[in-house]
């Protein structure tokens, strides 16, 4: 068999193997539904269990494909055991994902109160203080999974890729190009970025990462480790929202991730940021935080 005639009949299977893919039928809606039950599920279980059998579990906020916000009609006292308890039995009750972080957040002040987390994937499980009684307050409840929608994101690539490579093959197979005749060109070598500057202006501020302290007025304002991990991650992406998720990444390395930490160590640097009006760390809800001079 020529070589020509190889490739036109792989493009061919190529091509009919992505067109099989791209018409498999999918249950992503349905599970996305699923879930959405299983939320107004936790939100009702959490009232029965606080004596309340009346008030309504408000509408379940969806803020991503595999984010939920449970939010209540009146305010009420939990214990952490509780929450723990009924969170895990519906999830894993209703098959749904193993991996997912809990915040429980006052709706007020949307501080964060209470968090845990539960990672069976990696055999670890966040639950700190249990036992505890939270006062009366208007709390709503933040559901976080681990994306569960990478497996389609990676089929859906594979499909495009399949289908390119098949149109490249159809593509030489048709023309009957050669080595001799199409020399491949290596990539041109990009610059390297330039060194990253030794200070970043942060309004009326000076952020020297490289020593871990902020200037102002000829003044030095020390850091801690985690503020001067959190400012140079926020510094870096400055007047872009930053996933909670990779704000956490700072926790990291202790092993323990527990919501109310970021939110207290955000708070100190709001204090060490205040002598300049202009310069505010904003908080964007149900996403992260931004840095911002306005």
């Amino acid at each position: 068999m020529s070589g020509r005639r190889f490739l036109f009949i792989s493009a061919i299977l190529l091509l009919v193997v992505s067109a099989i893919a791209c018409f498999k039928p999918d249950a992503d809606d349905f599970a996305l539904s699923k879930e959405a039950v299983v939320m107004r599920s936790i939100g009702h279980q959490i009232l029965l269990s606080t004596g309340d059998s009346t008030s309504r579990v408000l509408s379940v906020g969806k803020i991503s494909d595999y984010e939920y916000l449970i939010r209540f009609e009146h305010a009420f006292t939990f214990k952490t055991d509780s929450i723990i308890k009924i969170i895990r039995h519906a999830i894993t009750a209703g098959h749904l994902p193993p991996d997912y972080m809990v915040d429980v957040t006052d709706s007020r002040s949307n501080q964060v109160v209470y968090g845990f987390g539960i990672l069976k994937t990696e055999q670890n499980q966040v639950l700190p203080c249990k036992g505890r009684i939270q006062p009366k307050a208007n709390y709503a409840v933040h559901i976080k999974f681990r994306d569960t929608h990478t497996d389609l994101m990676t089929k859906n690539n594979m499909v495009r890729v399949s289908g390119s490579l098949a149109v490249i093959m159809l593509i030489f197979s048709g023309l009957g190009l050669n080595r001799r005749q199409q020399k491949i060109l290596p990539s041109p070598k990009l610059p390297t970025s330039a060194a990253e500057p030794l200070v970043i202006n942060i309004g009326l501020y000076r952020f020297n990462p490289a020593n871990s302290y902020l200037e102002l007025n000829q003044e030095q304002i020390k850091l801690s480790e985690k503020e001067f991990k959190l400012l140079t991650i926020l510094a870096r992406h400055m007047k872009t929202v930053v996933d909670r998720q990779d704000l956490q990444k700072v926790w990291e390395d202790d092993g323990v991730i527990v919501g109310r930490s970021l939110d207290m160590f955000i708070s100190k640097l709001r204090k060490k940021l205040d002598q300049d009006p202009a310069v505010k760390l904003v908080n964007v809800h149900g996403k992260g935080y931004k840095l911002e001079v306005i």
